[in-house]
């Protein structure tokens, strides 16, 4: 099993919120750190996004190097409607990457950057 870890640098709680909403989806567990921001600062949290277990947390997220185009998380709906709802409610502060149309493998596709730093590619 290979499962994506997001580190969201104090956004996490921000990310999780847009992440539900986006995805019609809730968290499946969270802890929060007592000793920095009890309400905010997210050790760990997991929520299953399109059936795929994600994991979430503000600890670790610093950048080393340069992580332009290694990874992006293919988010794949049933739709073209479904797709663009969630886009619709994730493009707020994103970078396009792809804009939304057809290409060659999928009849619709975007691909962005969330405005968490998070890369992303939804397709149908």
């Amino acid at each position: 099993m290979l499962v994506p870890q997001l580190y969201l640098n104090g956004d996490c709680c921000d990310a999780i919120e847009l992440y539900k909403k986006t995805f019609n989806t809730d968290t499946d567990s969270m802890m929060l750190d007592p000793e920095k921001e009890p309400e905010k600062f997210v050790i760990h949290a997991e929520m299953h996004i399109l059936g795929q277990r994600v994991m979430l947390s503000d600890f670790g997220g610093e950048a080393l190097g340069s992580c332009d185009s290694v990874m992006e998380l293919v988010a794949i709906f049933e739709t073209e409607e479904v797709l663009k709802e969630a886009y619709e409610i994730m493009n707020e502060e994103s970078t396009t990457i792809t804009p939304i149309g057809p290409v060659f493998f999928s009849p619709c596709m975007v691909q962005f950057v969330d405005k968490f730093g998070v890369r992303w590619c939804f397709m149908i």
